[in-house]
């Protein structure tokens, strides 16, 4: 993986984008002088996201133009009504992803974040890897060749502008094939939210995300259920016969395969570790030589044999937190097929949690309530209930999102509570009432104005779509990070014994872990440790039959949290010691164990 020396050059290069070919060799060409301009600009004439933010792009540049030089250029769709095509011209300005031959070309050498302005042929392209880029390369266009003292647009007939974005890798091939080519495929099947295979589909996403984050390359993502075309990406068990010809290789639990099968690559592995395959694509065969350097992948085996995946050195952190989760809320889940495999209980590390508070051990209460557990959670400090970020004496304490965010890494803290809930405010504030929301509100607000945190939403509603636009924003260019994803609803549905909709909420937090799985075993640097605060509601099976039981009083109209142990599942460096089967650890051991990472190994009482 990237190093700190190498992020902080890319940091600079990002800042300051990498130009080639932009001498101004050729005559003048005048687009637009004394008002007048022979040139049209045509713009996509597609519905999608990208055609609509590139037209608008074609938009800004003919209003720059009209006010700048007076000049009205006519503006067109590279579509006409129907199907039928706006016919080409000589003198047009080609704004994004037209369907002129110049313009697929041309984009085909462009990665997600570059972008390029050239003249050819009486034409002049403007042109990004992206509808942002393409945006970015608009405004370089104006501010470089319209004139608005001179009331002119002038280019130069063989100048190239080309702005590079200091990817970690360059362009990227296989056996001389550029990865562009590729699609990544996935079992059809896998992509069900309650499926078995659900890790299948989202170790394809998230190998898509890897590659157009770190090489800026975009990969269409499809099932096997599509036609077949002659370069993929097969991820699983896929009906290609590619994929079926390996399906019968043993592999062990910590094996995973990766081959080339003529012109198709192959990733193979049990549960979690077909995302070790993935990763041994992008992290073997694409490692990163330096920014931007291209790399030709030829070495990847062509027999069907198992590797070992190892993690490296964790620094940096993923705590998923199942509000109220107890193991029967998972038991009772799966027990109709509501679910079909719960994708933590796969991973190779797992124990159970105390989560007493310590107005438990004072004998003051039974259970612990939220902010107490994220307290040990995010301290290492048991406290009272109700107390956020403080120790019983009101002493404000340190958590491991300020012990990592002190450090260097990136932070985040992720919620579909409201962002002043009582588990996200243990992450984020330090008060001895929880139900202050103005009060910690207040504090959230100062560490967004401040640059004290760098990722922090709650009330989302699809938890896996959030928590990949967080991690991918987080550990963007190899830096460190940390991430506290919490699922709040399976405590809130438990509260009201309200079973489907406990359900589905666990269903929801599930995929959400199946895509973080993946996303760590595309980054081998990562500890992950998915866990609970506390049980809600005494879920039992009684007469085969799962059922709340913990409601104290007749006369109210909710279920409590119970002390039951919860459950806690990991992968990553150092998890296996934290993790061990036969033994029972406690909410403040993770607190502990997430701030070493970070090079504290002193935190928590």
């Amino acid at each position: 993986m990237l190093k700190k020396s190498v992020c902080l050059l890319l940091c600079v290069f990002m800042i300051l984008p990498l130009f080639t070919a932009c001498s101004k060799d050729g005559k003048e060409i005048e687009l637009v002088a004394e008002g007048f301009s022979e040139y049209v600009i045509i713009a996509p004439g597609g519905t999608d996201n990208k055609s609509k933010a590139e037209n608008k792009a074609a938009l800004e540049l003919y209003d720059a133009i009209r006010k700048k030089t007076d000049a009205t250029l006519e503006c067109k769709s590279d579509a006409q009504s129907g199907n039928s095509t706006e016919p080409e011209k000589a003198k047009e300005i080609l704004v994004g992803a037209t369907n002129r031959t110049a313009s697929k070309n041309t984009l085909k050498e462009l990665r997600a974040k570059d972008y390029v302005i050239t003249y050819e042929n009486e034409r002049v392209i403007i042109l990004g890897g992206s509808a942002e880029a393409t945006a970015e390369a608009v405004k370089y266009f104006i501010d470089t060749y319209v004139n608005e003292a001179e009331k002119t647009v002038t280019v130069f007939s063989k100048r190239n502008d080309l702005v590079e974005y200091a990817y970690p890798v360059g362009h990227l091939s296989i056996n001389g094939v550029p990865l562009q080519e590729y699609t990544i495929v996935y079992p059809k099947a896998a992509k069900d939210s309650t499926s078995s295979t659900l890790i299948t589909y989202y170790t394809a996403i998230a190998l898509a995300d890897f590659l157009y984050e770190n090489a800026g390359i975009l990969l269409d993502v499809v099932p096997d259920s599509t036609a077949s075309s002659d370069y993929e990406l097969l991820i699983g068990n896929t009906s290609r016969p590619e994929s079926k010809a390996v399906t019968g290789t043993t592999l062990a639990d910590d094996e995973y395969l990766l081959m080339q099968s003529g012109s198709k690559i192959v990733m193979m592995g049990n549960s979690h570790m077909v995302a070790g395959a993935a990763s041994a694509l992008v992290n073997q065969h694409f490692k990163s030589q330096g920014v931007n350097v291209d790399i030709d992948a030829t070495a990847i085996p062509t027999t069907a044999q198992g590797k070992t995946f190892t993690f490296e050195k964790a620094t940096s952190a993923i705590l998923m937190i199942g509000d109220g989760m107890g193991n029967n809320h998972i038991n009772a889940t799966l027990a109709d097929n509501t679910l079909k495999d719960f994708v933590a209980r796969d991973l190779p590390y797992q124990t159970f949690c105390t989560t007493s508070s310590q107005s438990v051990l004072n004998g003051k209460t039974t259970y612990t309530d939220s902010a107490a557990a994220a307290t040990a959670l995010a301290t290492g400090y048991k406290t009272l209930n109700g107390y956020v970020g403080m120790d019983p004496s009101k002493t404000s304490r340190q958590n491991i999102r300020e012990v990592a965010h002190a450090a260097g890494a990136r932070t985040g803290v992720l919620t579909t509570d409201v962002i002043t809930g009582a588990t996200p405010a243990g992450f984020l504030c330090h008060h001895s009432k929880r139900s202050d929301e103005s009060t910690l509100q207040k504090q959230i607000n100062n560490l967004n104005k401040n640059g004290q945190i760098d990722y922090c939403l709650g009330s989302v509603s699809t938890l896996a779509d959030n928590a990949r636009n967080a991690l991918n924003q987080l550990s963007a260019d190899g830096s460190s990070y940390f991430l506290m994803i919490e699922e709040a609803h399976i405590d809130k549905r438990a509260h009201n014994a309200n079973m489907q909709s406990m359900q589905d909420c666990v269903v929801r937090y599930n995929e959400c872990i199946a895509y973080v799985i993946a996303f760590v075993m595309l980054h081998p640097y990562t500890a992950l440790i998915i866990t609970a605060d506390h049980e809600t509601g005494g879920l039992e099976l009684i007469n085969g039959e799962y059922v709340f039981t913990n409601q104290p009083d007749p006369t109210e109209e909710y279920w409590q949290h119970t002390d039951e142990k919860a459950p806690a599942f990991g992968i990553g460096d150092g998890v296996e010691e934290l993790l061990k089967s036969d033994t029972v650890i406690d909410n403040t051991d993770i607190a502990k164990f997430v701030a070493a990472i970070y090079g504290n190994t002193k935190f928590g009482q």
